[in-house]
């Protein structure tokens, strides 16, 4: 284990108990001859309960849980139980840890054989198909990017004319979510988007039809907060007042893709002391490419994300296949 202030940056992950990213926090350079442990294994933080499955040689400090198989087990089948452990993580706090003690009497729920043992296969083939399934939609992306002219070749950013446009030009609606307190959540499927900076601002999912805003195909941006964190939300959603949903008839997914990071520039200017109002929003100006009329080029937005997630996908599709190759 170590301490940040210890850490050497290297080429070895460094496992945290964060809850995102795999809980990876940063590379670091160190003996391997405390490079003890065998892969895939499952990791837990002790405060966040959050499991992951970890598939590569890594190191880890003291506040993180390692679950190594007693046989060998795939990444796909300890993917399946990590999420079957996940279902319990809110029973855990930083007043009552996920310690190794209470891990070993935590129960878990999974498919058994008609001998009543663990169905190890069926938990490895039904993540491979997700994955497959993921996988697939990739590949069927890419290909369409392809089509369309080699990944689409366009100008860079630099090559481009930019200039200052109100927010309040490019987007029809901006409206303020509704207050709803946790005491009032009702629980359902509807996604809960507050001002979060993790998880699409995902805060929780909730069942409540009154007194709330819902919106869809739009961006949010976080007035207080994580001030200034924007996402894009395909799908129906009840917003909080922690946040104000922006659109237009006129835009789409790759288009709220560009804007929102655009909009995440608010983040310099703003803090949690003075917030996003949807009054000052409306003053602030996006720098936008242009087209030949000095107008939005949508179109090169949108091409110019279409090529960023093509190319991403191209990039997880290689690792793919030279991890199943070697």
């Amino acid at each position: 284990d170590g301490n940040k202030v210890d850490r050497t940056a290297g080429h070895y992950a460094y496992i945290t108990r964060k809850e995102n990213t795999n809980g990876l926090d940063g590379f670091i350079d160190y003996d391997e001859s405390f490079l003890n442990v065998k892969f895939p294994v499952i990791t837990v933080g002790n405060e966040t309960a959050q499991p992951y499955v970890q598939n590569f040689p890594f190191f880890t400090g003291t506040k993180v849980n390692i679950l190594s198989p007693k046989v060998s087990l795939s990444r796909f089948t300890l993917m399946f139980i990590a999420q079957s452990l996940r279902m319990h993580k809110e029973r855990y706090s930083y007043s009552f840890t996920m310690n190794s003690t209470r891990l070993k009497k935590q129960p878990i729920l999974l498919p058994v054989t008609d001998d009543g043992l663990p169905d190890y296969e069926f938990m490895a083939a039904y993540i491979q198909a997700i994955e497959e399934r993921i996988l697939q939609s990739y590949r069927e992306y890419v290909q369409a990017i392809d089509d369309m002219g080699g990944g689409i070749s366009i100008s860079s950013l630099k090559d481009k004319t930019w200039r200052p446009f109100f927010i309040g030009e490019i987007f029809t609606v901006i409206q303020r979510g509704k207050r709803l307190k946790t005491a009032d959540h009702i629980q359902g499927d509807v996604p809960y988007i507050s001002s979060s900076a993790q998880s699409n601002g995902v805060d929780d999912f909730i069942g409540n039809s009154e007194n709330v805003r819902k919106f869809k195909d739009c961006l949010t941006i976080a007035n207080s907060g994580s001030v200034g964190k924007s996402f894009y939300h395909s799908y129906e959603f009840i917003a909080s007042d922690h946040v104000t949903a922006l659109s237009a008839p006129n835009l789409n997914k790759y288009h709220y893709l560009f804007l929102s990071k655009q909009l995440e520039r608010l983040q310099e200017k703003y803090n949690f002391n003075r917030e996003i109002t949807d009054t000052r929003i409306r003053k602030e100006k996006l720098m936008l490419p242009v087209n030949a009329a000095g107008e939005p080029d949508f179109d090169y937005m949108a091409a110019f994300v279409k090529r960023l997630i093509a190319a991403q996908y191209r990039k997880y599709l290689n690792y793919i296949g030279e991890e199943e190759s070697s």
